[in-house]
């Protein structure tokens, strides 16, 4: 099973990765001068959203037959209800809180930088969670010999990177604005209407669900990368980027 840990750690952890770096590149140098962040503290908060993420996403295991599970006779049974209460409000409120925990601490709360630190914890959460997935799916059934699974489960990674980066970032970006848990509605909206659309992938088709949940993660992101970011830093570091951006070198 060695090929399956390297893989499926390449899975979890490549978009997610790469979401940290595309998000982060311009706001360090040479885009500017020093950075708009610290790396030791995106690097911590990878490790414990990494933390976050083995442990939740196991402990949410066991809450899945609640909604979703094989009868004796190999037949697949779902329940609407439940997989409304549970996973799209329990988990969704699980996640979010020890994302909201983290991101409130008094380290964190006023800094224009939280939101980037919002962004590599749930980096990390989003990675190890993925692993997670991947391994209880090829303990259930005999999947890790389909390539198109697999290509699925790719995408899926994406999505979920997607996902988790937006609303860690939309976390911290309440906590830069000390709203507390007022903000924390809005801030998980994205991740609502992804476990909502998860309906999808158990009862019909994941590509179906990957059609729409791709382009659906990918403009919240955008919203963040566009508009969230620039909106928290400070004034300085927009005037050197615009400069940067114009080619002065003064």
């Amino acid at each position: 099973m060695d090929y399956l840990f390297l893989i499926s750690g390449i899975v979890g952890f490549g978009p997610a990765l790469f979401l940290i770096w595309f998000s982060m590149r311009k706001y360090s140098y040479p885009y500017i001068e020093g950075s708009a962040f610290e790396d030791r503290r995106v690097f911590f908060l990878l490790a414990v959203g990494m933390v976050f993420g083995t442990a939740l996403v196991w402990l949410e295991r066991f809450f899945y037959e609640y909604f979703a599970w094989t009868d004796a006779d190999n037949n697949f049974n779902f329940d609407l209800g439940m997989f409304i209460v549970v996973f799209v409000l329990a988990f969704v409120i699980m996640e979010s809180l020890a994302k909201f925990i983290v991101l409130n601490w008094k380290t964190y709360q006023g800094r224009f930088d939280s939101v980037f630190y919002g962004i590599s914890f749930s980096a990390g959460f989003a990675a190890t969670a993925m692993i997670g997935h991947i391994y209880w799916a090829v303990s259930l059934s005999d999947t890790a010999s389909d390539p198109m699974w697999w290509v699925s489960i790719v995408l899926f990674s994406v999505s979920l990177s997607l996902m988790h980066t937006t609303v860690g970032a939309n976390i911290g970006y309440a906590s830069i604005k000390l709203q507390g848990l007022g903000g924390l509605p809005m801030a998980i909206m994205p991740h609502i209407i992804f476990n909502l659309l998860m309906y999808i992938w158990f009862v019909q088709s994941p590509w179906i669900f990957l059609a729409l949940a791709l382009p659906i993660t990918a403009y919240f992101f955008r919203g963040v990368y566009l508009y969230t970011i620039p909106e928290v830093l400070p004034e300085e570091i927009k005037k050197e980027i615009r400069r940067k951006s114009r080619g002065d070198r003064r």
